[in-house]
């Protein structure tokens, strides 16, 4: 089942039913001010109105669609919607460069990916709009409400925006209408004029009179899908005038709706109705099996073509359909009214499908036809799958559903008791494990093996958090060895998970790099070959760090760019297992010298880490600390090493990163000024074992402080056995600019052997940071000739452009057309109106703008006004 395309038809708006009404006053609407606000309950039409103004605005420049749910409470989530949304939109087409934007969606923050969406809405040529639907699912998601927020007050001149929502989230809409900027909606607005019920009727092939249509507009309230039921219930009358006497009745409007909707339909269609709104969200192959039939797929298009309250959301391999959720319901309540053996036995057909593709919905599915056994079986085969894909919400639910009598209480309480790992809770959880053990009498035989293999496992994690995952590497061995002597088959979500520990395990002591990688690679093999997608990419994700041993560094890197990308298209934003790939990007790009990239996903890479991960952690705050120094924000680096040695002073480390801090710290003082502390640290006696960096950061100190001798010294005791490839290129890249101030003519045999070590994957983070008499080095070293002259052209290049921003940013003025140009970007003009207002080309103004970018040292219009500001500039 293709889960994907369900996710990215909420990126286009849904097409029109057959019997859909023009509204052409609503366009005017969007027209009239640059945000318009449609808020009203379901039934009021409001995204048939935006699909209508969306489609007309399309057809003079460029409209954006973004039907939210729940997942976008996730603010990480929702700026991921909104670049795909604006990927399939034909912004693309228009000029406008998304890629960059896609490589960053899982590593950048949420508000620096947003800045640089609306940089390219700032640089499109053509007008644009963008509809988001279903914002009320922001509600309480304060995060990803600021983000829209911030879209409503930084969005270009030439963009309008629609907003759609049954309650509109706490935005911070006062603001736009003191500018008047907000065009604000009601039902009041929302619902059909006179004219328009009039209309309906008309379009729907009803000889109603005035009367008849008047009675039904005012008992519905022009409520659009009251009028639309009132309708299909006036098809079974002969006598019309008796429809809106029948829609007065003292029961609810729309559940009496509904019932003259199914009696107004042909029986074949009445029933596949009934039986076809057990989901909102439905496709051909659920409705066929809970049917038992063959033509739903007809009869679904039949649906939309009688404007049934039905809509496309979804034109991939098999089309996915939604029903209005009212309509949904009430229909399925007539159902369970009239065939209750019927709606339950279609519950539990419902619950097998489902169990195939989600597991929360088949657990539903089993609880509505009362089946609480069926319901607990679901769930104790699939909650490890769903904790390991991050759906901790979709288990406790469950929890929270299943009966307290069942047979499968036991994997309730195991359930129960991972989370409580996850949280840190380790007593609490030991209590679980305790109660599940005792209840473990109660599985059924068959099940018995497979319930025990998952407590292992829950066992195995709480040994990890408790202690570290290097304690937990022995006991996940003798599990793998257990599950190979057992005759029953082990469960391949338990087998993928053991797997992985155990590479997380070696990954982390750093002593065994080709089992390490054997072991992840076995559980992503196990993983994939059961369709287990999220522990699949985790297992890749974790075989990135151990992989660097390899070399190969740019082959890695696009495997974690591949790994992210696959979990984004599935809405696993966030997971926490994939933190390691998100690491090493950050990683790669210190060593790369993409240094506001590498600080952007390290810091977003800590806070996914698993709690109990301490050693990916300290790695983690061990580059953070590297780039906030490479960025010269000391007290930055300051603040993360603080956190390492914290973490280092709570036991919970490998011995080897006494040394790392060590080095560190010499790094920092030396940073600081404080010059004699931070030699004196370098000089002192390197702690075992040592850590690989330390001796190459103690080097960097050394040198920078004037002892040229000393740290040539310190990197001949750097092992060359086995050294990895950025070592070397850190040891070759300080080796050369130390032999070179000493005058030695060797300095171009070390050089040499740092562009080759950099080149392959280019590292250049090593050139970047390094002194004057390196980068005169490297022009001698292209004058008198190398086998590496393009690698030297995009260093010597990259150093000053790395300098000019560092002059800058301590108080270079901008040049008087820079100004002007400066003031511009304090509004909404793009930068085609800038240049129309300025009588220059848009590449010129684009050209100035790129330049104060770069005298700032920012990368984004709003940043460079807030440096404006700090700089006084305005």
């Amino acid at each position: 089942m293709d889960m994907v395309g369900l996710r990215q038809a909420r990126m286009t708006p849904p097409l029109p039913s057959a019997h859909t009404i023009g509204r052409p006053r609503f366009a005017l609407f969007v027209d009239q001010r640059p945000v318009v606000v449609l808020s009203g309950m379901a039934g009021y039409g409001k995204s048939t109105l935006l699909a209508e103004v969306t489609r007309h605005r399309q057809e003079h420049g460029v409209a954006i669609w973004l039907t939210l749910d729940d997942s976008d409470r996730a603010a990480a989530r929702l700026v991921s919607d909104l670049v795909s949304a604006a990927g399939i939109s034909g912004l693309e087409e228009a000029g406008a460069d998304l890629t960059p934007l896609r490589e960053s969606t899982m590593r950048a923050e949420p508000q620096s990916l947003v800045d640089s969406l609306l940089e390219v809405f700032y640089d499109a040529a053509v007008p644009l709009t963008l509809v988001l639907d279903d914002v009320q699912h922001l509600t309480g998601a304060p995060a990803s409400a600021s983000l829209v927020d911030h879209i409503l007050r930084w969005a270009p001149a030439n963009m309008r925006i629609a907003i759609a929502a049954r309650i509109v989230p706490p935005l911070r809409l006062q603001r736009l209408r003191l500018d008047d900027r907000l065009t604000y909606l009601t039902h009041d607005d929302l619902a059909f004029s006179s004219e328009e019920t009039a209309e309906a009727v008309r379009v729907a092939g009803l000889d109603l009179d005035f009367e008849t249509v008047d009675s039904i507009h005012h008992t519905t309230g022009g409520w659009p899908a009251g009028v639309r039921m009132a309708i299909l219930a006036a098809r079974q009358y002969g006598l019309r005038q008796q429809v809106p006497t029948q829609l007065r009745r003292d029961q609810a409007l729309a559940e009496y709706l509904a019932t003259e909707v199914l009696a107004s339909l042909s029986e074949d269609v009445r029933q596949f109705v009934l039986d076809g709104t057990l989901d909102e969200q439905v496709c051909a192959s659920l409705i066929d099996t809970v049917r038992g039939t063959h033509n739903a797929e007809a009869l679904l298009e039949q649906c939309l073509a009688d404007g049934l309250f039905l809509s496309r959301a979804s034109s991939t391999d098999e089309p996915w359909y939604s029903w209005h959720p009212l309509f949904a319901a009430h229909v399925h309540r007539r159902l369970v009214t009239d065939h209750p053996g019927r709606a339950t036995t279609q519950h539990r057909a419902a619950a097998a499908w489902w169990s195939a593709v989600d597991a929360h919905a088949a657990i539903r599915h089993a609880l509505a036809a009362d089946d609480g056994e069926l319901a607990s079986n679901i769930f104790a085969e699939h909650w490890l799958e769903m904790l390991m894909e991050g759906r901790e919400d979709a288990v406790l639910a469950a929890l929270e559903e299943l009966p307290g009598s069942s047979v499968y209480c036991a994997d309730a309480r195991l359930a129960r008791a991972m989370i409580l790992v996850q949280q840190g809770k380790t007593d609490e959880a030991r209590f679980e494990i305790d109660a599940a053990r005792a209840g473990a009498g109660q599985v059924p035989e068959p099940d018995h093996d497979g319930f025990r293999d998952r407590m292992a496992v829950v066992e195995l994690f709480r040994t990890g958090y408790g202690l570290g995952l290097s304690a937990a590497i022995e006991p996940a061995e003798a599990l793998l060895e257990r599950f190979g002597q057992s005759r029953h088959p082990t469960e391949p979500a338990v087998l993928a998970s053991v797997q992985m520990f155990v590479g997380m395990g070696e990954a982390r002591l750093q002593d065994r790099r080709g089992p390490v990688l054997d072991m992840l690679q076995s559980s992503a093999a196990t993983a994939h070959d059961a369709g287990l997608v999220a522990l699949e990419l985790s297992a890749l994700a974790e075989s990135c760090i151990p992989a660097v041993a390899e070399g190969r560094l740019s082959e890695i890197g696009a495997l974690a760019m591949s790994v992210l990308t696959r979990a984004e298209e599935r809405g696993w934003v966030g997971l926490a297992t994939l933190a390691p790939a998100v690491a090493f990007l950050g990683w790669l790009d210190l060593w790369r010298g993409n240094l506001h990239e590498a600080r952007a996903e390290l810091e977003r890479s800590l806070s996914m880490i698993l709690p109990f991960d301490w050693e990916l952690r300290g790695l983690t705050l061990n580059f953070l600390t590297k780039t906030c120094l490479s960025l010269g924000d000391v007290a930055g680096a300051r603040r993360a090493m603080t956190r390492l040695d914290e973490l280092i002073g709570s036991g919970r480390t490998t011995p080897a990163w006494t040394s790392m801090l060590a080095a560190l710290e010499s790094l920092v003082l030396l940073a600081e000024g404080r010059k004699r502390e931070a030699v004196a640290l370098a000089m002192g006696p390197v702690t075992e074992p040592e850590y690989p960096m330390a001796r190459p950061h103690r080097a960097t100190v050394l040198l920078h402080a004037g002892l040229t001798v000393e740290a040539l010294a310190e990197l001949a005791r750097v092992p060359t056995e086995g050294r990895l490839i950025h070592v070397e290129c850190l040891c070759r890249c300080l080796e050369a600019e130390a032999r070179a101030a000493l005058g030695r003519p060797d300095a171009r045999e070390s050089l040499e052997l740092a562009l080759a070590a950099a080149e392959p994957d280019q590292l250049y983070g090593p050139f970047l940071g390094a002194g004057g008499k390196l980068r005169e080095l490297l022009k001698s070293h292209l004058r008198h000739g190398t086998s590496h002259a393009t690698t030297v052209t995009q260093i010597l290049g990259s150093i000053s452009s790395r300098q000019a921003r560092g002059v800058t940013t301590r108080g270079q003025r901008l040049t008087q057309r820079e100004r002007v140009i400066l003031h511009y970007l304090a509004t909404n003009l793009t930068a085609a109106q800038i240049a129309e207002a300025e009588y220059i080309s848009v590449h010129t103004a684009k050209t100035h703008i790129s330049h104060i970018y770069q005298k700032l040292g920012v990368s984004s219009r709003r940043a460079a006004i807030r440096r404006a500001a700090e700089l006084e500039l305005y």
